[in-house]
């Protein structure tokens, strides 16, 4: 008798859904993952951009950014735990609608760098109903390999975060400032019209039902969740996935701004560097994430030590040299750092429940939007008192959160 998948009912009330349409649910949620990512990578630099093109100050344009993480931190809890009771698919609906909001509102005319910010907001308060519902959704359709359906849903996304900065370069300069709006609202449109299309709904068997729908039993308390949310384990977890924030955040927004103050202080350095940089960055993310799905879950521990370590070093690396050579060793040990501290996170909280994946994968997305406020913010503060101290910062939070782990993972070995 299984007890690893008691809980998916199809939307007519059928014991569980076939082999071919969980596999065809978990591909229309990577494809998902990937179309509102690629947005998300869009408007959160042309948010900051464009603010800055509108006259708007460095604090305005660092909020354009950083204020999506501000509303992210409660975000996805809210909408993990909506996806657990009313459906994936009922929930991906009413987030991608919603984006596609959200998106208008973009191109309303004489939007000012306020406006912008209000608007990012609403962006941050949408996507935390889209990325937990996702991640819910592909772990619990294949609990059998957890670590490589979340590395598939991390690597879609990931990788949909390459092209957002040359869709951004190119159309702005080619057809105007707003064009890659009109992009992505096209892109939104395709992801609804996917998920309406081709998404099965399914429901979820009550933890206290005594119906004998199917040959599976109802699952037990203990089933439904094996870790306390505030178990050490957990707080690990928390503390990984809020580097990678925190890391990420200032990758992409602080970074490039930095290359281009050094380059006008006559330093040896271009405007395309930047976007190699970056390039460099998430593919080095990407296939990390790659590598890691084909881990097995005990590994995952050992994965956001190795993060932390790793964070540490490319923050000091940034922070004590100037040099292209250094700071692309720099983004390829950084984009393996958040590969590790994100998909390790992720996959030791979501992992501990059968059937409330939505609402933990929210708990990890919402931590990890503490350091997406956290990273641009502190970060930005500090640039405009040394230019280095937002590398100084990353690298000491590292080490601090590395003891942390370290501390908490130890704990939890000696309680189990």
């Amino acid at each position: 008798m299984q007890e690893s998948e008691p809980f998916c009912l199809d939307v007519d009330g059928e014991p569980d859904l076939t082999p071919d349409i969980k596999k065809r649910n978990r591909m229309i949620g990577y494809v998902a993952a990937f179309l509102t990512v690629f947005t998300l990578g869009t408007t959160e630099i042309f948010a900051s951009w464009y603010s800055t093109q509108m006259g708007g100050t460095p604090l305005e344009a660092g909020l354009a950014f950083g204020v999506f993480g501000l509303v992210y931190m409660f975000s996805p809890a809210i909408g993990g735990r909506l996806s657990d009771r009313k459906g994936r698919k009922k929930t991906l609906l009413l987030s991608t609608g919603g984006y596609i909001i959200v998106i208008i509102l973009f191109l309303l005319p004489y939007v000012s760098p306020w406006q912008l910010i209000g608007i990012r907001a609403l962006e941050g308060f949408v996507f935390g109903f889209v990325a937990p519902t996702i991640e819910g959704m592909v772990s619990e359709l294949e609990t059998e390999s957890e670590v490589a359906t979340l590395g598939n849903f991390s690597t879609s996304w990931s990788a949909s975060m390459i092209l957002p900065p040359m869709v951004i370069a190119y159309l702005s300069g080619a057809y105007g400032d707003t064009s890659g709006i009109f992009v992505v609202l096209g892109v939104e449109i395709l992801a609804l019209m996917i998920v309406a299309g081709f998404l099965q709904g399914y429901k979820r068997k009550p933890v206290t039902s005594s119906s004998n729908v199917g040959i599976l039993p109802s699952p037990t308390p203990a089933q439904v969740e094996k870790v306390s949310k505030t178990s050490p384990l957990f707080i690990a977890s928390y503390l990984s996935v809020m580097l990678w924030g925190v890391v990420s955040t200032i990758v992409l927004g602080l970074f490039p701004s930095y290359i281009l103050l050094l380059s006008d202080l006559g330093y040896p350095f271009a405007a395309e560097d930047f976007g190699n940089l970056l390039l460099v960055w998430n593919l080095a993310r990407t296939l990390t994430f790659i590598v890691i799905a084909r881990l097995s879950g005990e590994r995952m521990k050992q994965a956001i030590i190795a993060g932390a370590i790793l964070s540490a070093l490319s923050g000091f690396m940034l922070f004590l040299f100037i040099d292209i050579g250094v700071f692309t060793i720099a983004m390829i040990l950084s984009g393996i750092a958040v590969g590790f501290n994100y998909l390790g996170a992720l996959y030791l909280v979501v992992s501990a429940t059968d059937i409330e994946k939505g609402g933990h994968a929210g708990l990890v997305e919402s931590m990890g939007g503490v350091g997406l406020f956290l990273g641009p913010i502190a970060g930005g503060w500090l640039m405009q008192i040394g230019l280095t101290l937002p590398y100084l910062m990353w690298s000491l939070l590292g080490v601090v959160i590395l003891v942390l782990i370290v501390f908490f993972l130890r704990r939890d070995g000696k309680q189990n």
